[in-house]
């Protein structure tokens, strides 16, 4: 009995069993969201140290697969208080009119070997922009750890506008990584 037990907790958390699907959430201490762009020819680093998902994810079941996340923007951090503080002005995210990011899933395709298609609608600053999320779905542990990097423009969802819209300065391509550890 033990041994079957064992067996069928180590199915579980290699997600092999058919009925294994439920909702996840973020663990945060395990988890990251970054992103780099280039301002004068130099590359800069921020990080978003608040932020949610809750999943919903079966690969035997992606038509019913959910992904739903919230970044906090008053937490982006650039190792600069003058840059922090910029960048949540007006001109850029203007996080006193929209203090959130908000990331949902309308779809997620197979591409074979735990990698996945993300689509879905990105907004931010009030603008809702479709995009495509690579996706690599590992384990560390029992945990399952989704993770991976896309490209966007800056300049499509409005951040960095006014004098700041021309790309010649800050360039319009941010790249964005993330590592999230989901916890049943």
């Amino acid at each position: 009995m033990k041994q079957a037990l064992s067996c069928c907790a180590l199915s579980w958390a290699l997600g092999l069993m058919p009925g294994w699907a439920q909702a996840e959430s973020l663990d945060p201490a395990h988890s990251e969201l970054h992103f780099y762009g280039t301002q004068l020819g130099a590359q800069v680093e921020g990080t978003f140290h608040n932020f949610s998902a809750n999943l919903h994810f079966d690969p035997n079941d992606l038509p019913h697969s959910t992904v739903h996340m919230t970044i906090d923007l008053n937490s982006v951090d650039l190792a600069s208080e003058e840059s922090e503080d910029a960048i949540k002005g007006p001109h850029w995210f203007h996080v006193a009119a929209f203090p959130q990011a908000l990331f949902d899933a309308t779809e997620i395709r197979s591409l074979g070997q735990n990698r996945y298609l993300v689509l879905g609608d990105l907004k931010i600053k009030g603008v809702s922009r479709h995009l495509q999320i690579p996706m690599q779905m590992s384990y560390d542990h029992s945990l399952r750890v989704a993770q991976g990097q896309f490209m966007l423009r800056r300049t499509m969802f409005n951040v960095g506008d006014g004098t700041w819209a021309e790309t010649d300065t800050v360039k319009d391509d941010v790249v964005v990584r993330y590592r999230l550890t989901l916890v049943p």
